[in-house]
């Protein structure tokens, strides 16, 4: 089978270029897996083959692997790690859908899932049953995260008995360590040090609490900015006073952090970095696919933007930013959540997430020592991605410019 699998050979055809790629399911997302060495090492090069390979811009991605949607736009760049804590490396992309544009300014925790996976599949790293462990680099973020990955005769192992919101059927089980994950962009915790800022918004101040753990996240009250907190995707994205506030809430801490000098630059210069995350106290909701979610089921209930589009779940770091978060005396996720909690329950749109956070408080000073995660993930397709010439040489006039 291994041999099979390696053994894949190229269409030939003057008009497209055969890019190596493994097309895969991580967590609650989906998108191609690359080695490094297959992929263009100019980065203008390199996003014109992600743009083509997933057919953007285009609202539809019709022509190529992307799925119309921020979960299915999204591609993985593994290689081999240099590192002494590291066995691989991993590079995020965000593939633009309407915009030729891709964002490496953030992590993905659910493209993540597939990593370890993808390394064994690829020979990079050496399977171990019955359980292997792959140190993972993450070079969006500068963080080393650890997962282990059920294996069989050395391979992934697919099938088991772990389900995660989002999608349908079980998988083996896939847990990923964040460790110590405080701050993944500006080196703090509490990038403005404080766990609560009092913030101007809409000619109202309100309170923001700014946590930078495994990708930042700025956490506002849905009650303080006219919502309720268990709005479904589809209803937020239908509010367009709603989506245009948090936008304002997220350009104010992409300046905190540094990443822009004024807010109104945020969403053209850094539209994935930082998130933003709308929470309420826990509560009786629906998901888009009916099911009733207790607010027994929950601790709190999140609402999360990716790209400025809620997002149908919840993004793997945005848990593990939210666990971290609840941790932090005085935050807004902690006076919800109802203080320090080893295990965490997220009511999300579409059911509920469990995290489970280490941490120590002494003198006042908060160190996280683990944020753990369960994922899935699945092989789907493996081959090479065809892109057009043309194609790459127009999106290369636009990229360089």
């Amino acid at each position: 089978m291994t041999d099979s699998f390696l053994a894949v050979t190229a269409v030939n055809s003057p008009e497209l270029i055969p890019v190596r790629a493994t097309l895969m399911r991580g967590g609650s997302s989906k998108g191609l897996y690359f080695l490094g060495s297959d992929l263009p090492a100019e980065k203008p090069m390199r996003d014109a083959v992600l743009l083509a390979s997933y057919g953007s811009p285009d609202a539809r991605q019709v022509d190529g692997v992307g799925g119309a949607d921020p979960l299915t736009s999204k591609a993985a760049i593994v290689d081999v790690s240099d590192r002494d804590d590291a066995d691989v490396e991993y590079t995020f992309c965000q593939v633009g859908i309407e915009d030729a544009a891709v964002s490496t300014g953030g992590n993905c925790g659910n493209m993540l899932s597939g990593v370890g996976a993808f390394a064994i599949l690829r020979g990079l790293v050496k399977g171990v049953d019955p359980l292997t462990t792959v140190r993972i680099f993450t070079t969006n973020t500068q963080q080393v995260v650890i997962a282990s990955i059920p294996t069989q005769e050395g391979m992934p192992i697919w099938d088991g008995d772990c389900s995660i919101a989002g999608v349908p059927d079980t998988g083996a089980t896939i847990r990923l360590d964040f460790g110590d994950c405080s701050g993944a962009v500006s080196g703090k915790l509490l990038p403005t040090g404080k766990s609560i800022d009092m913030v101007q918004i809409n000619h109202q101040e309100i309170p923001l609490s700014l946590i930078d753990a495994a990708t930042p996240f700025v956490f506002v009250r849905a009650s303080d900015i006219g919502a309720t907190g268990y709005e479904t995707p589809d209803q937020m994205r239908n509010n367009s006073s709603l989506m245009t506030t948090l936008e304002q809430v997220r350009s104010w801490a992409a300046v905190q952090l540094g990443i822009v000098s004024k807010p109104e630059e945020a969403l053209a210069k850094s539209p994935n970095v930082p998130r933003v995350m709308m929470i309420a106290p826990a509560a009786d909701y629906e998901t888009p696919q009916g099911k009733l979610i207790s607010k027994t089921d929950a601790d709190v209930c999140v609402r999360q933007l990716s790209m400025q589009k809620p997002h149908k779940a919840l993004a793997v770091t945005g848990a593990a930013c939210a666990a971290v978060a609840s941790a932090v005396p005085g935050s807004l996720l902690q006076q919800l959540v109802g203080g320090m909690k080893s295990v965490v329950r997220l009511g999300h749109p579409s059911g509920v997430l469990r995290v489970a956070a280490q941490s120590t408080l002494v003198n006042g000073q908060l160190t996280i020592q683990s944020a753990q995660i369960e994922r899935t993930c699945r092989l789907l397709m493996d081959g090479f991605v065809y892109v057009r010439k043309s194609k790459i040489q127009h999106l290369l006039q636009g990229l360089k410019k």
